[in-house]
């Protein structure tokens, strides 16, 4: 079935493959999101800056939706847990003249629904995962000198929680929250503001058009729960720790644009980003724990680097393709440490991920109408991935994935609709499949433009 969806969209691709029609969102989602390999006007989400070049009223709405079917999820080759996620985000807003500048004002919804069931002869195991933000962004850009000057500040409000149900059918025992399944997720319940703030200069040198984003943010007014049950014949334990969730970011995108002349420029990014997340809790215990008191504090890390270049060529005034390889590095990874009455109960390091992946994009656009746009995008990589727990076990291997998708533009006048579909797949397979997850995915949305 997958095999079937996927030569569907390549098909797809083939037929629309190759407008220099600026658009919102729904233009990169039709190609596939080649954000820095194509310059468009949604580009000044990332640089703000960049939105001191429009002009008038301008009102957008974008909403996206994409299901994934995660097939395949092991550790250690000996238990299966599949399941599926259902990701919405949307965003509406307005962009208007302030000034000697312009501002945009945009709300914005991110969430995800995950849900997955492993069972063999012995245990059933049933995780949920469930995330969602909600953002409001001030943007406001100014040309001052030979420069384009710009600043993001957003507001978000965050809810993450996950959840693990473990039954074990001959010791007859129910977990809630298990503190030692890592390989999967690991539980919490988690409430938190965060405040995020970026700026951005635009600057052409000759015929190079240079952009570049410095953004940075912190979390605060956080609360975090880890609530956790064991029953079984013979133990009946449990803790209920409450405490806080912290955590900052930093990050930055240098992007640069060399016209070589007769349609055909270069594109290069450069793109930065680090953040790090604690979640901790303390609290007594109960049922046969009664007594004793627990403390423990969660620590994710994550760095993620991408590098590279491409080609944009335009042939004429309707048609556009562009091709860009990247490099990117990831890195990221969870400490535990737990107390029991002021002693030290475990730490964990799990996982110490790193991964080096090399991306492919190519994406194009066709003008068949004054009225009507075409374009599609393919995307693939290819990573080399390595897992860590220090001192407890290693493992290495691939990690790939394909994505195609479709879109189009429809302009009546001062209104503009963008529907987008795209689908894709992607494996991983550590050490010979003692660390296997297996997904695809297939969604769609839209984007609405109004123009004053």
């Amino acid at each position: 079935m997958r095999k079937r969806y996927l030569l569907m969209l390549f098909s797809l691709l083939i037929i629309v493959l190759a407008s220099t029609s600026f658009a919102w969102q729904g233009r990169m989602g039709g190609m596939g999101d080649p954000y820095g390999l194509i310059s468009d006007e949604s580009d000044y989400l990332i640089h703000p800056a960049k939105i001191a070049r429009g002009e008038g009223v301008r009102f957008y709405g974008d909403y996206r939706f994409t299901y994934t079917g995660v097939t395949d999820w092991e550790f250690y080759d000996v238990f299966d847990i599949p399941g599926d996620e259902l990701r919405h985000n949307a965003l509406v807003g307005t962009a208007f003249p302030l000034g000697p500048g312009r501002m945009g004002l945009f709300f914005q919804y991110d969430g995800m629904r995950g849900d997955y069931d492993g069972t063999d002869p012995y245990e059933s195991i049933h995780l949920t995962s469930d995330f969602d933000e909600f953002a409001l962004r001030l943007l406001y850009g100014l040309p001052i000198g030979g420069f384009n000057v710009g600043g993001e500040v957003q507001f978000a409000y965050c809810q993450e929680e996950n959840e693990i149900f473990d039954y074990t059918y001959d010791l007859l025992s129910v977990w809630l929250n298990d503190n030692w399944i890592p390989e999967y997720l690991y539980p919490y319940d988690s409430r938190y503001w965060e405040a995020l703030f970026k700026g951005s200069l635009e600057r052409k040198i000759g015929p190079l058009d240079l952009e570049f984003t410095l953004r940075g943010g912190f979390i605060f007014g956080g609360d975090n729960e880890w609530y956790f049950e064991h029953h079984s014949p013979t133990t009946d334990v449990a803790w209920d720790l409450d405490g806080n969730v912290e955590g900052w970011r930093i990050g930055g995108d240098l992007w640069a644009r060399y016209p070589l002349g007769d349609g055909l420029t270069l594109p290069v990014l450069v793109r930065v980003d680090y953040q790090t997340k604690t979640r901790d809790g303390a609290g007594p215990g109960s049922l046969d724990l009664a007594g004793d008191y627990f403390d423990y504090e969660h620590e994710r890390k994550d760095l993620a680097i991408m590098a590279g270049g491409g080609v944009d060529k335009e042939f004429g005034k309707d048609t556009r393709i562009a091709a860009g390889i990247y490099y990117n590095y990831l890195q990221g990874r969870d400490k535990i440490v737990m107390f029991e009455n002021g002693v030290l109960d475990y730490r964990w390091t799990f996982p110490d991920i790193t991964e080096h992946r090399a991306l492919l994009r190519i994406a194009g656009e066709r003008r068949l109408s004054p009225v009507v746009v075409l374009r599609s995008g393919i995307n693939g990589f290819y990573g080399w991935r390595r897992v860590e727990d220090t001192g407890h076990f290693f493992a290495d291997g691939s990690h790939w994935g394909v994505g195609v998708s479709v879109g189009g533009t429809i302009t009546l006048k001062r209104f503009t609709i963008e529907p987008f579909i795209a689908g894709g797949y992607q494996g991983l397979d550590l050490d010979e499949e003692d660390v296997v997850r297996n997904e695809w995915n297939i969604g769609g949305g839209f984007s609405v433009l109004f123009d004053l």
